[in-house]
């Protein structure tokens, strides 16, 4: 599929610290010969006072002036500005104005036809009219109603009608799809998947090239990469593990979006033997992941991670790390190469054990990531469009 254009309706900035399905997908679909316009985030999360909001309204304010920014070829990003976490309808009626009017202005500069409509915001029929599109495709990625400061309501109700509208329905975990089947059966599931050409550089990174922020800590190391945020980890269970295997280091890397003062993650930072490293650029975190020794996934258990398909990972996959994690239903499939637990005493088990056998089943692990990439499941998806 080509010589089509893409309107993707994002619920994530283009520049995002933590790229995205979103981010991924549309690179894809660009990389086969069709345009794409990726609208940033409309704000359906309420703000927060906090400087990393303040931040983002200052960026979408300056990149608003020139109404559409080409960031890569055939892509081009659209950062309209609204009222954010707006439920009053008075208010709603004002964005979908603003939104309809830079969109209108967006599709005449680039002569943008309405083609396909593929969007991951369920709250996309307060802000278009879906049935204008020549195709529309509603991406389900995650339950973002149970993400903290959510509009719940307004968002269950609007997804309920977008799944109504759209011709496809593609998603990432088979509870979303037990969900959204009785309004639509045209839905496919395709699980996350990983940029394997980019993780797999771990497998060469030389010892020189290795951050020293990281190269200063003993191993063995016991390695995560993402957000690091309550309502995703399992700061608990973190605590108690970490604790109780002293000899071995436990690093975390990505933003955290919690205050660090804050009651459990500051027991955790406190530990000895824990590393919160930060944010890293996303060019550089096969270079961490080489001097990882083992991958952790300690998810928490809760209403949004039971719709959780963790797209870290298939990148531990692909840097050749053996993973442990806590007990989700999106990877039991792949039970054989991941240890899987919610119990203790059996994780610390099974990250001895990891450390022992780091390099058992590596080529079983890699291929399983190969099998799984952008490039691969982007195809699929868009064979099920025509």
């Amino acid at each position: 599929m080509k010589n089509n254009d893409f309107l993707i309706i994002s619920t994530a900035d283009w520049d995002s610290p933590i790229q995205t399905n979103k981010q991924y997908v549309s690179r894809e679909i660009a990389n086969l010969g069709n345009r794409v316009l990726y609208v940033e985030s409309l704000g359906v999360r309420k703000i927060q006072i906090k400087k990393k909001d303040l931040l983002r309204i200052f960026k979408r304010i300056i990149n608003n002036i020139l109404i559409i920014k080409k960031k890569e070829k055939n892509i081009w990003v659209l950062s309209p500005i609204l009222f954010p976490g707006a439920t009053n309808k008075k208010i709603i009626f004002i964005n979908r104005a603003i939104f309809i009017f830079n969109l209108f202005v967006a599709m005449k500069l680039l002569n943008f036809k309405k083609d396909y409509l593929w969007t991951y915001n369920p709250l996309t029929p307060l802000y278009l009219n879906i049935k204008k599109f020549k195709s529309s495709i509603y991406h389900a990625v995650d339950a973002i109603e149970h993400q903290p400061f959510m509009p719940k309501k307004l968002i269950k109700n609007q997804e309920i009608i977008l799944s109504k509208k759209v011709d496809k329905i593609f998603v990432t975990s088979k509870n979303i799809i037990n969900k959204l089947k009785i309004y639509n059966s045209n839905i496919s599931y395709f699980g996350n998947v990983c940029d394997y050409e980019h993780f797999s550089k771990s497998l060469t990174t030389h010892f020189d090239n290795i951050p020293l922020d990281i190269k200063k800590i003993n191993k063995p190391i016991v390695g995560f990469i993402g957000s690091i945020s309550e309502y995703k980890l399992d700061y608990k269970l973190i605590y108690d593990v970490a604790n109780s295997l002293k000899g071995i280091n436990f690093v975390f890397i990505g933003p955290t979006n919690d205050n660090l003062h804050h009651s459990n993650l500051n027991r955790i930072k406190n530990l000895n033997n824990v590393y919160l490293l930060g944010y890293r650029n996303y060019k550089y975190l096969p270079s961490y992941c080489a001097y990882f020794d083992v991958a952790w996934l300690p998810l928490i258990h809760n209403n949004y991670t039971k719709s959780m398909f963790p797209m870290k990972f298939f990148e531990y996959l692909a840097a050749g790390l053996p993973v442990v994690s806590t007990d989700l239903e999106s990877i039991r499939e792949f039970n054989k190469l991941v240890a899987i637990s919610d119990d203790i005493s059996k994780i610390k088990i099974s990250i001895t054990e990891a450390l022992k056998n780091k390099n058992s089943n590596l080529k079983k692990r890699l291929s399983l990531a190969m099998e799984n990439t952008y490039q691969k499941r982007t195809r699929k998806m868009l064979m099920e469009l025509n």
